[in-house]
């Protein structure tokens, strides 16, 4: 508790400032196409997925408010590895490839979506998904197919809707509502990565899932 008895509890406050501020110091640790390759499986994983352009790599930045953590391109699907990032020494982010305009061959495809399947059925560190889509066209096929990918395996997923400084107050209330009907949650989160906006409640959400 924040307050004790009318009195602020200072080593909540540190608690609460240390959680805040938990994924400054994220770094990246290795990009694996083998799951025999993967970093040891413990602690707690978050992955990171959405269409290829969504605006994945900068939110990943603004989150770990460091612009040179993840690679950004204007061309997509430039990221054909799934790349592990060391948050703390329990807590990884786990960036997959962009789907829906990857370059890699076929056979590279195959092999990662059974690297995916694999990762996905057996990795106990695995806590949740997120899954970024730009606000401006949320739920393509390959979002839907990554949110169907997710309830397979039972893996809970918080929504991140990109790039909301494109639209107006307007547009933006509309596309929430419309995201919150058609996936039945309230487990969506508005970020621009342009203005910095969203973060801090995206770093809160995800660190629910270890409480």
């Amino acid at each position: 508790m924040l307050f004790r008895n009318g009195i602020i509890n200072p080593t909540e406050v540190q608690t609460n400032i240390k959680m805040q501020n938990i994924f400054k110091d994220t770094v990246f640790i290795k990009g694996v196409l083998d799951i025999k390759k993967m970093p040891i499986d413990d602690g707690f994983e978050f992955v990171l997925a959405g269409r290829s352009n969504a605006g994945k790599s900068s939110a990943l930045n603004c989150l770990a408010k460091n612009k040179k953590l993840a690679r950004t391109s204007k061309t997509p699907g430039r990221t054909t590895e799934i790349n592990f990032f060391k948050v703390t020494d329990e807590i990884k982010l786990v960036d997959l490839p962009g789907y829906g305009f990857s370059k890699i061959s076929t056979d590279k495809k195959k092999n990662l979506n059974s690297l995916l399947d694999k990762y996905f059925s057996t990795r106990k560190s695995l806590r949740a998904a997120v899954i970024f889509m730009d606000i401006r066209h949320p739920l393509r096929e390959n979002d839907v197919q990554m949110i169907e990918f997710c309830n397979k395996y039972s893996v809970p997923f918080i929504s991140v809707l990109t790039k909301s400084d494109k639209l107006n107050n307007s547009a933006i209330s509309k596309s929430i509502k419309d995201i919150e009907r058609k996936l039945n949650s309230h487990n969506v989160i508005v970020t621009s990565s342009k203005n910095d906006v969203g973060f801090d409640k995206l770093s809160k959400k995800i660190l629910e899932f270890i409480e």
